[in-house]
């Protein structure tokens, strides 16, 4: 059967397994709808938190359906310089100013 050597051993790593089970939620792009694809749909910055395990903070984003009466939320990564009731912008025929 043989053994496995030292220098195999080397390279092995550790048993670490990441602890996931306390993260918020995976940060997304908002999915792309008509309002998207032929304008610009506007969404506001709720709250910032922390994630676990993730070197930035995450914002959550709440934006008007266009097709229901209901409030979608959405994750984002924050940048830096972003704060609770900015307004974030999505779309394709955006103006940046």
């Amino acid at each position: 059967m043989g053994r496995v050597i030292r220098a195999q051993r080397k390279g092995a790593g550790s048993v670490f397994k990441s602890h996931t089970k306390r993260r918020k939620g995976a940060p997304k792009l908002r999915y792309l709808d008509f309002s998207e694809r032929h304008g610009y749909i506007k969404g506001v910055v709720k709250d910032i938190v922390h994630d676990p395990g993730r070197g930035a903070p995450l914002a959550v984003v709440h934006f008007r359906d266009p097709y229901k009466f209901k409030t979608r939320k959405e994750l984002f990564i924050a940048p830096e310089g972003m704060y609770t009731g900015q307004f974030v912008y999505c779309g394709k025929k955006l103006i940046y100013k």
